[in-house]
């Protein structure tokens, strides 16, 4: 869970400084923030839903976990886009851009933590 509130602080931290930019509306929506408050939220439920799987469930049963979350992730997204993009949104093309921007720093982040939570695991069963 640390890991991913440092996670969403670089990414803030990162957005910030973007906006400093002169010309940064160009490639910047203003409502930057919406995506990354969503996917920080959606980040932390998607790591506190995979530690509990981790730490309950068998090997077997972990990888549907992981597939699941996956999907839900997107899922969860694609109703968060439709809900801004059909309430009258200006710049929806900058927008969704920036969504999907956003939605893959933190889907590699993600896919980052389980691996590394994997070669701790894997490497626990070698000891045994």
């Amino acid at each position: 869970m640390l890991k991913s509130l440092i996670a969403s602080m670089l990414l803030a931290g990162v957005i910030f400084g973007l906006h400093q930019i002169e010309a940064s509306e160009k490639f910047i929506h203003p409502g930057i923030w919406t995506i990354v408050i969503f996917s920080a939220l959606l980040g932390m439920l998607v790591v506190a839903v995979g530690h509990w799987g981790l730490t309950t469930l068998d090997a077997q049963t972990r990888t549907n976990l992981f597939l699941g979350l996956t999907v839900m992730r997107l899922l969860l997204s694609m109703i968060f886009i439709g809900i801004v993009v059909f309430a009258g949104l200006e710049g929806k093309v900058l927008w969704v851009a920036n969504f999907f921007a956003v939605y893959l720093f933190y889907l590699v982040f993600e896919i980052y933590t389980i691996l590394s939570n994997l070669r701790a695991i894997s490497t626990e069963g070698e000891k045994t």
